[in-house]
């Protein structure tokens, strides 16, 4: 979200565009241990012991929105899609107010990052396992958005891409040998 005037966000108003809750530098989580797609539970508040799924990462707030869980009425305008001036929103949580959920039993877990070798392409990566079942919790790949991709008039197709356009002979220059020469003297003098 942009960064506005103070001056200007006093002329909106707050139902429309809320001021964003501002965070030292020096208290911003630096490693993070939940990631969206993620099963939690939250351990705190009115909604303690409700299960849901991570749907986006505050990461500025050190704050996470969970699916049905620390939900809120908003006074807003009345309006066709809402007669009655109230819709329900999803309020950020704090990271430390949930808990992982153990794929192994179910139940909330603490975390621990360890590093991991891959035998066979040797790239090490730190790996999320839960505290006293040892069990390994593998980190989401968010690809939702790929299925709202829709090619475009400008976009190649992946025939195009994949076709081979040229063939190099061993020995011999790409470019005719007076393009080359002019390539080599990028300052044009004379040779």
């Amino acid at each position: 979200m942009p960064r506005l005037h103070p001056s200007y966000l006093k002329s909106i108003s707050s139902r429309i565009f809320s001021k964003p809750k501002t965070i030292k530098s020096n208290d911003i989580l630096k490693s993070w241990k939940i990631v969206r797609g993620d099963e939690v539970m939250v351990m705190t508040g009115k909604d303690k012991g409700k299960k849901g799924m991570v749907n986006k990462v505050l990461r500025d707030q050190n704050s996470i929105i969970v699916t049905n869980a620390n939900v809120v009425y908003k006074h807003i305008p009345k309006t066709p899609t809402a007669p009655s001036g109230k819709v329900q929103k999803e309020m950020p949580i704090h990271v430390s107010n949930v808990a992982l959920i153990d794929p192994s039993n179910g139940m909330p877990t603490k975390i621990v990052l360890r590093k991991y070798t891959d035998p066979e392409t040797g790239k090490t990566e730190k790996r999320r396992y839960a505290v006293g079942t040892n069990t390994y919790i593998e980190k989401k790949k968010y690809l939702e958005y790929q299925n709202e991709w829709i090619d475009g008039e400008k976009d190649t197709e992946p025939e195009s891409v994949t076709k081979v356009t040229f063939n190099a002979t061993p020995g011999e220059a790409p470019f005719p040998p007076e393009l080359m020469k002019e390539i080599a003297n990028s300052r044009h003098k004379v040779i």
